[in-house]
């Protein structure tokens, strides 16, 4: 697993226990504001993220004459 998918599963980790943390509701207002504003910033950062795997993800596809092709993910050739 790359090193950018260790990171992207750590912050979706993190997001999982500030929700967890809030859920509870235990915390002082200041510190659950303070919690959610930081799982907003992390939530971003993992769009972001898979906003640029997006990007770099292409397909090969088995075309019928059995050669293979080169496809973005959204499926245009190239």
């Amino acid at each position: 697993m790359s090193s950018e998918m260790k990171s992207f599963e750590k912050t979706l980790e993190e997001i999982k226990k500030i929700v967890d943390t809030l859920e509870e509701g235990n915390l002082p207002l200041d510190a659950s504001i303070a919690k959610f504003e930081l799982g907003a910033k992390l939530i971003k950062q993992c769009y972001a993220d898979l906003e640029s795997v997006k990007k770099k993800i292409s397909l090969i596809v088995e075309k019928n004459d059995g050669s293979l092709e080169l496809q973005d993910f959204d499926g245009e050739e190239r």
